[in-house]
């Protein structure tokens, strides 16, 4: 009985090994012999786990390239799985454990051209909070502790051609950030890991944003914390960057396993799928 429960999971993670291989190969497919070497398994094998597998439905043949394909059913359940871990749904345990920690408002934002919009938020419990920010609300890049990391730790070219639109980008009720301290800023924020800033919003109040790195080693959304100026002081300033950092970290590491390429149109299709 062993032996046939361990041949049964055997079979499993070869054919999952297989699949994953032709997903990787992306719409062109792949032949038989390449799909031997990408899974290191015998052409005999490989075969026969396509015959079920093409059965199934789970992968087509493209006769025309003599080539592999995913099949439907497995469209069908990539995007049950995207509906499951919507973006927000994602993030949902990170936000609350970071506010269960430090009992003020968190944040999560993502970066939409020169705008920063907040997608979630999770209000602490301290009894005076720091609320700058709804849901669906755009700032401009550099004007918050969260849009501040996400501008920082975009590509350089980037960060050049978002300095010099920001005068010209005004949002409705939002502050415009200094352009010529902002330089200053985003360095100070490279060196030391988290961005810290004032709400241009609150006076007396302060917020603190670390970014979500994609694959690109770019920011592809940012945690921010904002509270009254005292609760972020050292020491307890770093036990919060040391949490929202320890955060940031696993929740990128959750996406790359979902998508490999881990970037910006990974966040918006996430987005998407969330409110489908």
């Amino acid at each position: 009985m062993a032996e046939e429960s361990s041949g049964a999971i055997r079979s499993v993670e070869r054919a999952a090994s297989l699949i994953q291989a032709i997903a990787d190969a992306g719409k062109s497919g792949s032949r038989l012999t390449d799909l031997a070497v990408a899974t290191g398994l015998s052409k005999t094998t490989v075969h026969r786990l396509l015959g079920t597998l093409t059965k199934l439905g789970w992968v087509e043949l493209d006769e025309s390239r003599l080539a592999y394909v995913l099949g439907l059913p497995l469209v069908g359940i990539g995007m049950a799985a995207s509906d499951r871990h919507g973006f927000t749904s994602m993030a949902a345990p990170h936000l609350n454990r970071l506010a269960e920690l430090t009992s003020d408002t968190v944040y999560l934002t993502v970066k939409a051209g020169s705008q920063a919009v907040c997608v979630d938020r999770v209000v602490g419990t301290y009894p005076i909070r720091a609320i700058t920010t709804q849901i669906g609300e755009r700032r401009i890049l550099g004007s918050c502790a969260g849009s501040l990391a996400l501008l920082a730790w975009a590509e350089h070219d980037e960060v050049d051609r978002l300095l010099t639109s920001i005068p010209s980008t005004q949002l409705s009720g939002s502050t415009l950030p200094d352009p010529a301290a902002l330089p200053a800023l985003i360095q100070r924020a490279r060196t030391a890991g988290f961005t810290q800033t004032p709400t241009t919003l609150v006076p007396g109040a302060e917020g603190i944003g670390v970014p979500i790195i994609g694959g690109s080693g770019t920011a592809i959304a940012a945690f921010s914390v904002e509270a009254v100026s005292s609760r972020l002081s050292e020491p307890r300033r770093s036990h919060i960057v040391e949490w929202m950092k320890r955060e940031a970290t696993v929740f990128a590491q959750r996406l790359q396993q979902l998508d490999g390429a881990s970037n910006e149109g990974t966040v918006r299709k996430l987005l998407q799928a969330g409110t489908a």
